[in-house]
């Protein structure tokens, strides 16, 4: 089984399906058993989610507007805030 620093590792080809069928099972069994791993590559993609419908946001307008961290930060946590979340690093435990 993978231990959580494999998993952390790993969390970004798992997000981008660029591992294979065995390695992906293998990721999903230990975030079945392991919460804090669960919440780390939740957190992840919604991080990523985020990020991306910001760029998406500014892509779509004609000025030269920069990203906008804050904006990207406070609306993580907000859902943070409303899934009752906590600091991923604090809770993983590593195997």
């Amino acid at each position: 089984m993978l231990s959580c620093r494999e998993l952390s590792e790993q969390a970004d080809a798992f997000l981008d399906k660029e591992m294979p069928f065995g390695k992906r099972m293998q990721v999903r069994l230990h975030m079945m058993m392991c919460s804090g791993c669960n919440r780390f590559v939740g957190q992840m993609r919604t991080t990523r989610n985020l990020i991306t419908t910001e760029a998406k946001g500014k892509a779509a307008h004609t000025s030269d507007d920069t990203t906008d961290i804050d904006s990207i930060l406070a609306e993580f946590d907000e859902l943070k805030q409303s899934s009752g979340q906590n600091d991923p690093a604090a809770q993983t435990k590593d195997q």
